[in-house]
């Protein structure tokens, strides 16, 4: 049986609050990440709970991943 092709999809988790987070700041409602073209992003989703007329209600940023310093 093939491997399943999980390229061009991706997932989102409810984001946690974080140790370090300042307050005020507007963090993303979930976090995730997404293979496209074979290549790991991570992708970072606002819901827009006020949203108004010719708002969206949801919006997203795709990033590339960050290499942590040892």
């Amino acid at each position: 049986m093939p491997d399943k092709d999980y390229n061009n999809t991706g997932a989102f988790w409810k984001r946690k609050p974080k140790e370090g987070d300042e307050a005020g700041k507007k963090y993303p409602n979930y976090e995730g990440k997404m293979t496209v073209d074979g290549k790991l992003k991570y992708v970072a989703l606002w819901v827009n709970t006020e949203a108004k007329e010719n708002q969206p209600d949801m919006s997203f940023r795709i990033n590339e991943p960050v290499k942590k310093e040892v």
